[in-house]
């Protein structure tokens, strides 16, 4: 593969600070715009899910009435909550994109030029790359990522008659701090941190394959209609590995817990992928999949034509 490949160890000490903080920056403010753009639609799918939970363990009795469908609870939550409640928690999502984004395109980018040869950069290595950047990026970006589940989970008590809880992002930090202490911010790590891996092999790995590979076999050029390509296949391949972790992820982030922060549902992410398989088949891991390609596709779009365009406008080569 080709791309921006720079031999780190050439660098000065300087030079490797502008060059990580450089793409930190842009990558990060690329998906800002993205999180920004399709955050509505994390938040119906998030919302479908926890309606689908609800329904399941019986605390909702009544979902005839219910709104089922990612349009059709879009416009229920623009009717009875107003448009602005499709950015609930946007903030906390904004946060962890620029945490989340940041670290693991700097990382992903970082090895591959390490690793790269002139011979090319194999499929192997970006799938090694990708899930390592991903799972040790959300491992960093953990407690924000808590935090927008919480927010967005407050529909929960809407549909159950009780009032929010949960106001704004300083106070989802202090009750997660009150109720888990510090090793609370990362309760459900290790699902988020699976989640993000195999996510981030669809992603990162699977854009960077195809990219260059269209333009390599094919020559096609580095422009708007390749991104566009790769983007597409891209979100296809991380909502397909992504969706059984997402899931289970919301699952274990939005349960209720005692007063030591302990879930009262499941005990751990493998307990809830267990008694999801028993209870729905393996195909109810893929629940809300149309949902969560339906935000994966607009998001990996959006981000990938948005850095692209941004690092060639400060003059750097694409990715």
């Amino acid at each position: 593969m080709r791309g921006s490949h720079v031999d780190i160890k050439d660098l000065s000490q300087e030079e490797k600070i502008k060059y990580f903080l450089s793409r930190f920056f842009l990558s990060s403010a690329a998906a800002m715009v993205a999180e920004t753009v399709t955050y509505p639609l994390d938040m119906v799918k998030t919302r479908l899910q926890i309606q689908n939970e609800l329904i399941k363990q019986h605390i909702i009795l009544d979902s005839k009435n219910l709104p089922h469908g990612m349009f059709r609870i879009g416009v229920n939550l623009v009717k009875h909550e107003g448009v602005l409640s499709l950015w609930a928690g946007v903030t906390p999502a904004v946060y962890r994109q620029v945490v989340y984004t940041g670290f693991r395109l700097v990382i992903y980018e970082n090895f591959r030029d390490l690793w790269k040869k002139n011979e090319g950069f194999p499929i192997w290595q970006a799938i090694i790359i990708g899930v390592s950047s991903g799972a040790l990026a959300q491992f960093i970006a953990s407690p924000t990522d808590l935090v927008k589940s919480m927010m967005q989970a407050e529909g929960k008590r809407k549909l159950e008659g009780q009032a929010p809880r949960i106001k704004s992002v300083n106070q989802a930090f202090v009750e997660i701090y009150k109720q888990g202490g510090f090793r609370g911010l990362w309760r459900g790590c290790l699902v988020n941190v699976q989640r993000a891996a195999l996510v981030n092999l669809g992603d990162l790995a699977t854009y960077d394959y195809v990219k260059h590979f269209l333009i390599k076999k094919f020559g096609f050029r580095d422009d708007y209609k390749v991104h566009t390509m790769s983007s597409i296949m891209s979100g296809l391949v991380a909502a397909t590995m992504g969706t059984p972790a997402d899931l289970i992820k919301t699952r274990v982030m939005c349960q209720p817990t005692d007063s030591s922060g302990k879930g009262q549902l499941y005990r751990s992410s493998w307990h809830c992928l267990v008694l999801t398989v028993k209870n729905e088949g393996f195909f109810g891991l893929y629940k809300g999949y149309w949902p969560i390609w339906f935000r994966m596709a607009p998001w990996s779009l959006t981000f990938w034509l948005t850095y692209e365009e941004i690092r060639k406008l400060f003059g750097l080569t694409g990715f």
